[in-house]
């Protein structure tokens, strides 16, 4: 079996992320700014220096993909940073995530003093390039981090994490920032499946999802088209969507009870609301967050995902098991 880019060559939906991590970092805006300050050290010396240019900076915003996502990646990484903060203060002792790419919370959030054990699980390429921007930016990764490397086409995502000292039934936070719209609609259920299986009860789950809608072309969505243009270009297509109605009974289905949902529009009254009441910045309106609570009992099984949650030109990525991550943070 020919193997995926992703397993190969670091992500590049991953770059991009940290590229506007690291310019909203650098933002005089209050509510453009967001508080990943590891994403600029992350970035090459020669782009660092350019991205501290106002003008540099507020120009590649606006190349970094289609009308919204800078706005969407800021949105999104304040409400996961709110719920990553509030998981540990709610006594969830361990986290994984999923797909980890660059994200820098085990560092922002000094979960080595709080007791937590972070697990990054990610395929060995991008991985690789992370510790590598670590060591070469003096920056020191905490013992309490489990940096787990796996192969999603031939290894089991289960015995891999319990290799490396996942505790299962344990109260944990999962996090799957970009994973799910990248995976065939097996491999996605399958992950939830994974998760059902991994976690205890108490445990929360935060993620992001494609709306079918743009799957499905409609076309309508503020920034659809070229969003669906951008990812395909990157060969890291989009191939799992959901409609609002479906996320309760997909929850109830791998025993989580939905806790909060967020669209573009809201993800905007939250983030870009100025004080006058207009709309600071516009949210790229093709995905939604989702943040969930795992309940005491497992849940009889619903429905399955309507078939129109399948794209109907799926482009790559494939995964015979648990998990697979294609292109994310």
């Amino acid at each position: 079996m020919k193997e995926r880019r992703i397993e190969n060559t670091q992500s590049r939906t991953a770059d991009m992320t940290c590229g506007c991590r690291a310019a909203s970092w650098l933002e005089k805006r209050p509510a453009f700014k967001s508080g990943d300050w590891v994403a600029p050290l992350l970035l090459p010396r020669k782009i660092q220096v350019l991205f501290k240019v106002p003008p540099f900076r507020r120009m590649l915003t606006k190349v970094f993909g289609p009308e919204g996502v800078y706005e969407w990646v800021i949105a999104r990484t304040k409400y996961f940073d709110d719920v990553f903060e509030r998981a540990l203060a709610d006594g969830c002792v361990q986290v994984l995530i999923i797909g980890a790419g660059f994200d820098s919370r085990a560092i922002r959030f000094k979960t080595e003093d709080r007791g937590v054990t972070v697990f990054e699980l990610d395929a060995p390429t991008t991985q690789e390039v992370k510790l590598q921007q670590y060591k070469a930016r003096g920056i020191a990764s905490p013992p309490n981090v489990r940096f787990v490397a796996i192969n999603f086409e031939k290894e089991s995502v289960n015995e891999k994490l319990v290799k490396n000292g996942f505790r299962r039934g344990t109260k944990t936070l999962v996090v799957a920032e970009g994973v799910l719209q990248y995976l065939k609609p097996e491999a996605a259920l399958a992950t939830l499946g994974t998760i059902n299986e991994l976690t205890g009860t108490g445990s929360w789950l935060v993620f992001d999802y494609a709306h079918a809608s743009v799957l499905r072309g409609e076309g309508d969505a503020y920034g659809e088209r070229r969003m669906a243009q951008g990812v395909r270009k990157l060969g890291e297509s989009w191939q799992f969507g959901l409609d609002e109605r479906e996320i309760k009974p997909l929850l109830l289905k791998y025993s989580f009870r939905l806790k909060d949902l967020k669209g573009p529009r809201a993800l905007e009254e939250l983030y870009f609301k100025g004080q006058d009441g207009k709309l600071l910045g516009r949210i790229n309106g093709t995905q939604s967050i989702v943040f969930a609570e795992r309940t005491s009992k497992t849940a009889p099984q619903r429905r399955s995902i309507r078939k129109t949650s399948r794209p109907a030109n799926p482009v790559k990525t494939s995964k015979r098991g648990a998990v697979t991550v294609r292109g994310r943070k």
